[in-house]
Formats: C-alpha cells, structure tokens, sequence
C-alpha cells in the first residue's frame, strides 16, 4: 500500500499547538501559500510565529491535525469583539489541510475544533474571510454553515497607508 494512502487512513488527531510546533505551523502556512493560485508572500517568519502565537502575549491560537504523528493540517485563529452583538467571537485567519487528506472531512473538524475552543470561552460566533474567487473554498465553507456576508465590505489600510493613517492628527 502507498505511504501516503496508508497515512490517509490513519486517524487524525486535533490538538492544541503549542510553542514547540511553531515550526510546524510556518510549514503548514508555507505550504498553504503554495496551494493558493496567486497568492503573495507570506509575510510570516518562524520568528514572528512563536513572538505572536506563543510569546508573552500570544495574539492568537492554533489547532493541528495529526496523522500518525505527522502534520496535516492547521487552524489558526484569536478572537474578537462584536460591538454590534455585544459578544465574543473566533475569527480563522488561515484554515489549511493538506492535499492528500482533503475530501475526509477534515477541514471541517478543525473549523468545529476552533468553535468548541471559542464557545468554551464565551463566543457567540465565528468568522473568516475569504478570496471571492476562491469557489472551492466557498463552496465548502457554505457547505459547513458559513455564509458570505452581502452587507459588508471588508477595508484595510496596509503598509504605508497604515503608518500614515498612524501619523494623522498628530
């Protein structure tokens, strides 16, 4: 039997990611980055993992899968506030299963696995954001429970527009 079918059907395991696998998470991330059609570079380093997920003030969290001990996939996301629900939420900055183990239902274990973690903690809801021209992705966060918001717009200020914005009023 093939190494890789073999692993397929081992159970997979969820668990809290901890400051020794910050490695592990900059892999899983490099490696979503590459399964992402025109994706620009991921601006995380090993360095900026562990100082922001597990440093003295970890600003958000992670859950990885494991099949026979080996990575196969990742949710990492922090909560939130909602002034208009009044309430706690999870918000997934980055969902990611690995090629070989995608269509078993995983990325719908971890997307559960980070809403029991919030719901534990209080949150009411959990959002994400994704490429509009993502239809795989938005097929399958459809499929899950998540619906695209018609009534908002996602902004940002990035980079310089960022620090100018920071300067105004000065």
């Amino acid at each position: 039997m093939d190494s890789d079918l073999a692993m397929a059907k081992t159970a997979v395991v969820i668990r809290q990611a901890a400051e020794s696998d910050a490695q592990t998470v900059s892999d899983l991330l490099a490696d979503l980055v590459r399964t992402l059609r025109d994706a620009p570079p991921c601006g995380s380093t090993l360095e900026t993992i562990r100082h922001h997920g597990f440093g003295e003030k970890p600003h958000f969290e992670a859950l990885i899968a494991e099949a026979g001990g080996t990575p196969v996939g990742l949710v990492l996301y922090f909560y939130t506030y909602s002034t208009w629900r009044g309430c706690l939420g999870v918000y997934v900055q980055d969902l990611h299963v690995v090629e070989r183990f995608r269509g078993q239902g995983l990325g719908r274990r971890l997307l559960a696995a980070a809403a029991r973690r919030g719901r534990a903690d209080g949150c009411t809801h959990l959002r994400l954001s994704v490429d509009p021209s993502n239809d795989t992705a938005l097929t399958f966060y459809q499929a899950v429970g998540l619906e695209p918001r018609r009534d908002e717009t996602i902004c940002q200020a990035a980079d310089e527009a960022f620090h100018r914005l920071a300067e105004t009023g000065r």
